[in-house]
């Protein structure tokens, strides 16, 4: 005599795994190896945020004491890679300058240009060494780093003042057609600059 009694499992299906599912029974060992890639990853990143951070509120903090050339020394030596670097770099250099150490503040100068060729103010470099060599008497060299401050950063701050710098220098030496040349440049490339504005000339006029 059969039994009319039916197991209530014998109506059921059993799935199959998913996708998911599978991938995880497979891969399992890889995707936590993945996973604590990214977290190691991670973590490594905001390390190193961080400890940049510090870095840049130590420098700030170390420049804001820093007066006098031991000191912005020391602040070069241990954030050689600072924006307060940089500015320490500049003001070791005309403190050389100043003190007839025109050598060590032009390697100042060239050091700065090399490390910092993106800061704002990178055309610095090469304006100090014009002035250390205005001071020593260089006259073509002023020129040559007049010339290549406006050329390499033409830009920035310094190029219409490097310009106008280098007419007064050729002017003072009577070189009439380079101070026309150099003049026309400042105000047509720089009309709105104060370095224009001090020629007391129009581009029209310096065409002429």
């Amino acid at each position: 005599m059969s039994s009319s009694f039916t197991p209530p499992e014998a109506g059921l299906e059993i799935a199959p795994p998913s996708t998911l599912e599978i991938l995880w029974i497979n891969h399992r060992g890889a995707l936590l190896g993945g996973v604590a890639a990214v977290l190691v990853l991670f973590l490594i990143v905001l390390g190193v945020i961080v400890a940049n951070r510090a870095s840049t509120i130590a420098s700030e903090t170390m420049f804001s004491q820093a007066k006098d050339a031991a000191a912005w020394s020391d602040l070069i030596a241990k954030y050689p890679h600072s924006a307060a670097a940089a500015d320490a770099i500049l003001l070791l250099a005309a403190s050389l300058r100043d003190n007839g150490k025109l050598d060590e503040s032009d390697a100042l100068y060239s050091r700065f240009a090399e490390s910092f060729p993106q800061s704002p103010i990178a055309v610095s470099g090469m304006i100090g060494r014009a002035s250390n060599a205005r001071i020593a008497g260089q006259s073509e060299q002023v020129l040559n780093d007049y010339q290549q401050a406006a050329v390499a950063y033409p830009q920035s701050y310094g190029a219409p003042f490097a310009l106008f710098s280098a007419a007064r220098l050729l002017a003072r030496e009577g070189r009439t057609e380079d101070v026309k040349r150099i003049l026309q440049s400042l105000t047509t490339t720089y009309p709105g600059s104060l370095s224009a504005q001090a020629t007391g000339v129009s581009p029209t006029q310096t065409g002429n």
